[in-house]
């Protein structure tokens, strides 16, 4: 069994036990100090607690959903891996600057990556990614990404 799943069990159940613990002690003093209220005041706090949880599963749902051909455009500066297409090359580590555009080639839902191509580029400086080049980004460095969802390319009448 993996000693690191083990310790951070443990961990978890003692903090649990902890909260359980500090948790029956405060509604217990509750009681005690103010016994006419005392419903009241846990009613109340269950409804914050409530309202709490359905707040962060709506901001837990409220993920980007990127698809290959999207255009992205960028709120903030975002580091990224250059993809090289020959061994000999080395990849190297670039910045897409503030309100500059990506193109989403591939999602990897795995690694929690996606592979885009630097549409346009601050390039004043060699700090920045060139146009053109392919790029690695993990999509959790997105920060409020404008997304423009475009049609794939077809070709034909």
């Amino acid at each position: 069994m993996n000693f690191r799943l083990v310790l951070t069990v443990v961990a978890l159940g003692f903090i649990i036990l902890l909260l359980v613990i500090g948790i029956r002690t405060a509604v217990r003093w509750l009681k005690i100090h103010y016994p006419q209220r005392a419903n009241a005041v846990l009613f109340g706090v269950c409804l914050l607690l409530a309202g709490a949880g359905v707040l962060i599963a709506i901001e837990m749902k409220d993920q980007p959903t990127f698809r290959p051909n999207d255009l992205l455009t960028l709120q903030e500066p975002v580091v990224a891996r250059t993809i090289v297409s020959d061994r000999e090359s080395r990849s190297i580590t670039c910045v897409v600057d503030l309100h500059e555009h990506l193109g989403v080639l591939e999602l990897d839902n795995e690694r929690g990556s996606l592979r885009a191509l630097v549409e346009s580029n601050n390039t004043s400086v060699s700090l920045y990614c060139p146009i053109g080049a392919e790029v690695r980004i993990e999509a959790a460095w997105l920060h409020h990404p404008t997304i423009t969802h475009r049609q794939a390319d077809t070709d034909g009448p």
